[in-house]
């Protein structure tokens, strides 16, 4: 490698891990409709409530990284401190794009008010609950892995979302349609086959950064969101669990969904 390339990664590698411990991640293509055989730029972004910072490629960081339509095909990332994060051209069809990253660690130590207000923000205590003996208050140590999907949508006939069966958790949205419209809209999370029951999944809108919806799956795993208005929308929820590491108290996923709204 040489010193440039290597400076390079190493300024992408320390913007990454300053963000890790952003709220949300999402895939923000530069567009979600597009004719077919479309290049489509993919920026891989950290942040909270819909804003954030673009992230380079890390193949180190990346556990899965590709696109579902007819087939599934890897997406090959822009190394180095490229923006956007990859590339690549859709099909006919819906281009549902996935990202999953490895696990990242975090330490919430003493007085460290951020363990607290990531269980209120996400609505975590039920979740927390049911692993009473697990540590609830600080000291804790948490593994986080972060996975993603975003809709491109090429050409005009009907499609549909569907379980890729490729992420340990996934938002599915529900219905058929050639363009989505503001209303409300069902999305269903998955715990790998099989929904999960009590988990809060919001909607973020991009315009104004703001929580426009937002509820508890039900049994089925079901949420109902109010897409209120033309926009980009970040559709996302927290899973956590007692970590299987013993050098780690909880590990959590946060899947998301991110899409677009035309009147």
């Amino acid at each position: 490698m040489t010193l440039s390339r290597s400076l390079t990664f190493s300024v992408g590698l320390l913007l990454w891990s300053t963000q890790i411990s952003a709220h949300e991640f999402w895939i923000e293509p530069s567009q979600h409709y597009t004719p077919t055989q479309e290049s489509v730029d993919l920026i891989l972004k950290v942040g909270e409530t819909f804003r954030g910072s673009a992230q380079p490629y890390l193949p180190d960081e990346t556990a899965k990284f590709f696109v579902i339509n007819q087939d599934k095909r890897s997406i090959q990332g822009l190394l180095g401190d490229s923006r956007p994060a990859a590339k690549v051209t859709v099909n006919e069809g819906l281009n549902r794009i996935i990202h999953q990253t490895t696990p990242f660690s975090i330490r919430f130590g003493e007085g460290d008010e951020r363990w607290d207000n990531y269980v209120a923000l996400d609505g975590l205590q039920r979740q927390l609950d049911q692993h009473p003996d697990e540590p609830q208050t600080v000291p804790v140590t948490e593994r986080y892995v972060r996975v993603a999907k975003s809709f491109i949508k090429a050409g005009p006939a009907e499609t549909a979302d569907a379980l890729s069966g490729e992420m340990p958790f996934e938002l599915v949205l529900e219905g058929s349609w050639s363009q989505l419209t503001p209303g409300q809209r069902v999305f269903t999370l998955y715990d790998g086959q099989q929904p999960l029951e009590g988990i809060l999944v919001k909607a973020f809108r991009h315009n104004d950064r703001s929580v426009v919806s937002q509820a508890y799956t039900d049994a089925d795993g079901r949420v109902v969101l109010e897409l209120p208005s033309a926009d980009r929308y970040l559709i996302s929820g927290v899973i956590i669990r007692p970590d299987t590491d013993p050098n780690y108290d909880w590990i959590s996923h946060w899947p998301t969904i991110t899409l677009e709204v035309l009147n």
